[in-house]
């Protein structure tokens, strides 16, 4: 029970909700009507001031990331409110174990009363809480019970053939006529039909294609369709323009509606208590033909698709390459993206290919001109260029000396401090585990309940695997810092072999490399002639 203090008026904060997705009664539960009920509470009960009005329009109950719930959070934490009323449990939240946890442990140790007129739920009274946990397990189930009867609502229409989505896909507009149908739009079905015949008929990629139509100007179809999400925000894209894409053109041949069928269920979320959902897989998709007009025929249908599925290059994104982070378009002097590309020949060898490619060419096509080019060549390339410049460096014996005894003494500086921190964390490691131990005896001999335990073995966890992954880091440092006993001779003639460079070595050296749409190749170092060792290091 919270413990207030009634010789005092208290400030009261009005909490109105109202959902269009757990099935509330729009009549019954509109934000006028509890309004009203809260205000005719307010009134007829002395020492009750109104101190503010929390609204929460179009929100589900089933989370708490709610605007006004927020705002009001701030407020109690400010201390700008005594007590809560809402017209119901219901409208304070659905999901049990979130609304739990906020009227049985938030609002009483921040000394705040809760009111629930149409439950008969006020945590002033002594029986305030009575059968709290029945009532909300009643409403979570109820959010459950809704949320299934819409999806089978959906389900239904799908199977029907009706087209789902809020908005229509480009090429097609809704029909005004018949409800979740679609009709091809005069305009952009022409664009469709165009991009089919330059992939098919004319030979011409995916990126060719999006260059052709962003240099003629074409709306791309998320503002073409003035999509919200996109229409509030500005691209990423320099100009601040949103522009056709590769990967646009390429969802567009794929894209089943076009030959006039409606494809259900590509989605799916995930629980009705968060709107996180996940794409389904192929077999799982709900596929009508010939629901409405088709835009291309079966044939240049068909041939798309065969030409799209004769591709089997296999990207690794995560693929490194020394010269990663050093290389420059010298068209537009953005970064270049490094890709690897394998594809099986017809005689079953696979053939493979590193290059590095322009970043906006990569992402966005239609604003820079210049293409990829191999990283062999670029590698090469480098290795002549540092290895004509290295030629030219003079020194004596005793210059070799003093920089390696310099390096020597730095890198045992860094293995001190390695050292150390290793030490640090693994008594960090031995807290954490005795932490969980004793946390796991207190769930056990039920000092803690469930909930609790769960939330701070999870904390724990995380903070372990940290742990780890801060131990395994320097495990490694201390590998690659080994002290290796080769004489300082032998260092710089490791040094000056091109054979041994390294990502740090390149990148002490070279400032940037580019290459432009000719793929002439510049290398710009961070100093302009070697006359000596000490300009390297």
């Amino acid at each position: 029970m919270v413990k207030v203090n009634i010789d005092k008026n208290m400030r009261v904060a009005k909490y109105i909700r109202l959902s269009r997705e757990d099935g509330d009664d729009r009549e019954s539960e509109s934000v006028e009507n509890q309004r009203d009920i809260i205000d005719n509470y307010i009134s007829s009960h002395k020492g009750l001031i109104e101190a503010g009005e929390y609204v929460d329009d179009g929100y589900t109950g089933t989370n708490f990331n709610r605007p006004g719930f927020q705002k009001m959070l701030k407020d109690i934490e400010e201390e700008k409110i005594d007590c809560i009323i809402t017209k119901d449990l219901s409208r304070f939240g659905r999901d049990h174990i979130d609304t739990g946890y906020y009227l049985e442990r938030f609002l009483p140790a921040n000394n705040i009363r809760y009111i629930a007129i149409g439950d008969n739920v006020d945590t002033l009274k002594p029986d305030g809480l009575q059968f709290l946990t029945f009532k909300l397990s009643f409403n979570d189930y109820y959010a459950q019970d809704i949320s299934n009867k819409i999806k089978s609502v959906k389900q239904r229409k799908i199977e029907k053939g009706e087209y789902q989505a809020g908005i229509p896909p480009y090429g097609y507009k809704k029909d005004t006529e018949i409800k979740n149908h679609l009709i091809p739009d005069n305009y952009s079905s022409q664009i469709v039909k165009e991009i089919f015949d330059m992939y098919v008929n004319k030979g011409m990629s995916t990126i060719k294609i999006a260059d052709e139509l962003n240099k003629r100007e074409v709306l791309p179809p998320a503002i073409y369709l003035k999509i919200p999400t996109y229409m509030k925000r500005k691209s990423n894209n320099p100009n601040g323009k949103y522009v056709w894409l590769r990967a646009q053109i390429g969802k567009i041949l794929r894209n089943e509606v076009y030959l006039g069928n409606v494809v259900g269920r590509k989605f799916q979320k995930v629980s009705h208590k968060i709107a996180k959902v996940r794409c389904t897989k192929k077999e799982e998709h709900i596929v009508l033909e010939n629901m409405h007009e088709p835009i291309v025929d079966i044939e240049i249908w068909n041939k798309a698709q065969e030409k799209l599925n004769s591709y089997t290059k296999v990207r690794n994104r995560k693929y490194d390459h020394i010269l990663k982070g050093l290389v420059y378009c010298g068209e537009c002097k953005n970064k270049a993206t490094i890709r690897c590309r394998e594809e099986k020949r017809k005689n079953g060898d696979i053939w493979k290919a590193t290059y590095f490619i322009c970043s906006k060419r990569n992402s966005y096509s239609g604003l820079c001109e210049c293409k990829q080019i191999s990283a062999n060549i670029l590698q090469s390339t480098v290795e002549q260029k540092i290895q004509a410049e290295l030629k030219k460096v003079i020194f004596s014996e005793n210059e070799i000396k003093k920089i390696y005894e310099n390096a020597k003494q730095k890198a045992n500086t860094k293995k001190y401090i390695l050292k150390n921190r290793l030490e640090e964390l693994k008594t960090e490691l031995k807290k954490v585990d005795e932490n969980i131990q004793e946390i796991y005896q207190d769930k056990i001999n039920k000092i803690i309940q469930i909930e609790d335990f769960k939330n701070i073995y999870e904390k724990m966890k995380k903070q372990k695997q940290k742990i780890l992954n801060e131990i395994n880091k320097i495990k490694i440092k201390q590998i690659y810092n080994h002290d290796s006993k080769e004489n300082y001779k032998n260092i710089a003639e490791q040094f000056l072999d091109v054979q041994n460079l390294n990502k740090l070595a390149l990148e002490k050296l070279i400032k940037k490399i580019e290459f432009d749409k000719e793929k002439n190749i510049n290398i710009k170092f961070y100093f302009k002639k070697i006359n000596n060792i000490k300009n390297i290091n």
